[in-house]
């Protein structure tokens, strides 16, 4: 008897202990989220750091496209491209070839029209039989236009070719005087093989009678030195063999 009502109790007692538990479980309903986030915090913490990390990779590959489609271009952009490119070398190479003419205008050699109208000029006007025909006061210009204007006849009428007896290179120049008595037109050649100042001939023509004063003339002198073979006696031989150079 004392056993079966020891176990009755004990069994009532677990009973009661059970209500009691399942009552203080709504009451303590609030500790389970708790207990979920810590459960579940971990994983969010993954998740979330999984995130952080693709969103710099993904930047990273957007920055890269945008440079891709920077550098690549269509083929009308090309065209366009190689367009402005012939256009900016040709630009660079007229502006080159302006810069060379003007820099030989203004710059001349003894190999100039220019030049060697300058020289022929000084040499003509200090020939005592042209100021004796033509007056002291004399001036010179270039090619006659018809005009009056001192800046239209500037230009000089000029041919330059290489000399087929002795391979120099020459500049034949034709330019007009004017003087108190009368007009006439100059000649005058230099040679790359002579010194700076020397001519190969200096001529004036009259342009109403049509005789000529010879100024300077090489001609035979550069005959004789070219037949002599750069032998001085024999240069000198020939030159007055064949008259000599006038001066």
């Amino acid at each position: 008897m004392l056993r079966s009502a020891a176990s009755l109790s004990l069994r009532q007692s677990r009973l009661v202990a059970n209500s009691h538990a399942v009552r203080v479980l709504p009451r303590n309903n609030y500790l389970l989220p708790s207990r979920d986030f810590r459960l579940r915090g971990p994983t969010n913490w993954r998740m979330l750091s999984s995130k952080a990390k693709e969103e710099p990779t993904k930047k990273e590959g957007g920055e890269g496209d945008d440079e891709t489609k920077e550098i690549m271009l269509t083929p009308g952009q090309k065209v366009v491209a190689a367009s402005r490119l012939g256009m900016w070398a040709g630009i660079f190479g007229f502006a080159c070839a302006c810069a060379y003419y003007i820099g030989r205008e203004l710059i001349p050699t003894k190999m100039s029209p220019n030049s060697v109208f300058s020289s022929a000029s000084k040499v003509i006007q200090k020939n005592a039989q042209v100021r004796t025909q033509y007056g002291d006061s004399v001036k010179f210009y270039g090619k006659d236009h018809g005009g009056h204007r001192e800046g239209r006849r500037n230009f000089i009428e000029h041919t330059q070719y290489p000399s087929p007896d002795d391979g120099s290179k020459r500049t034949r120049v034709r330019f007009n005087m004017e003087g108190q008595f009368g007009s006439a037109f100059c000649f005058a050649e230099v040679s790359s093989d002579m010194p700076s100042g020397e001519f190969v001939y200096v001529l004036v023509q009259d342009k109403r009678s049509g005789r000529v004063i010879t100024v300077v003339d090489n001609r035979a002198a550069l005959t004789a030195k070219r037949l002599a073979g750069g032998n001085e006696e024999s240069s000198q031989a020939m030159q007055q063999l064949l008259g000599g150079g006038r001066k």
